[in-house]
């Protein structure tokens, strides 16, 4: 990513106080201007190899050519099997109950 310079008005005290904590000021402004805009910063853990709903073990990741094989499941943040896949994807939730 490009990154600009900008300038920011801020209190003198709070200025002085994260230079005395060595916060990062920029780092600090970006996180607050993404979570004002609704973006999520999401860590994938690539090194699982298995689903983590049935736990079903050595699974390769699926690719957008083949996709036979462990998916990214968000907002779950899990590894998912294609079987348990379909298999959720069959459960729907109306009004709170769950129906199959």
């Amino acid at each position: 990513m490009v990154k600009r310079h900008t300038t920011l008005n801020v209190e003198d005290d709070l200025i002085q106080k994260a230079k005395e904590k060595f916060l990062n000021i920029s780092e600090i402004a970006e996180e607050a201007l993404r979570k004002r805009l609704g973006e999520v910063e999401v860590l994938i853990d690539t090194t699982i190899s298995n689903c983590e709903f049935c736990e079903r073990g050595e699974m390769r990741k699926a690719t957008r050519d083949n996709l036979d094989g462990l998916t990214w499941l968000y907002p779950d943040e899990r590894w998912i099997c294609p079987n348990c896949l379909k298999t959720k994807e069959r459960t729907i939730t109306v009004g709170g109950a769950v129906h199959q």
